[in-house]
């Protein structure tokens, strides 16, 4: 499951500092995961060993359980529309 959010510091959109805009839910399989290595080095600083998913917006973007209409992303960022 995956949900996003905005924060919005007036409470303009539903009087709360956050406010979720879409909600997917996918299933997944053991062949949808990949490794993904560590950058860390011996000097330390970077992350540690994490796992993704293979085409996530192809697993999740046809899984959207919740939808806002009036939140669209305008420049990469959640925006409140009042179109």
């Amino acid at each position: 499951m995956i949900w996003r959010y905005l924060v919005d510091e007036s409470l303009t959109i539903t009087g709360r500092p956050v406010v979720v805009w879409r909600v997917h839910v996918a299933f997944i399989n053991k062949i949808d995961w990949k490794y993904e290595g560590s950058t860390a080095s011996a000097a330390g600083g970077g992350r540690t060993h994490t796992f993704g998913i293979r085409e996530p917006a192809k697993k999740f973007g046809p899984a959207a359980v919740y939808e806002r209409t009036d939140i669209v992303l305008s420049g990469g960022k959640p925006t409140y529309s009042l179109d």
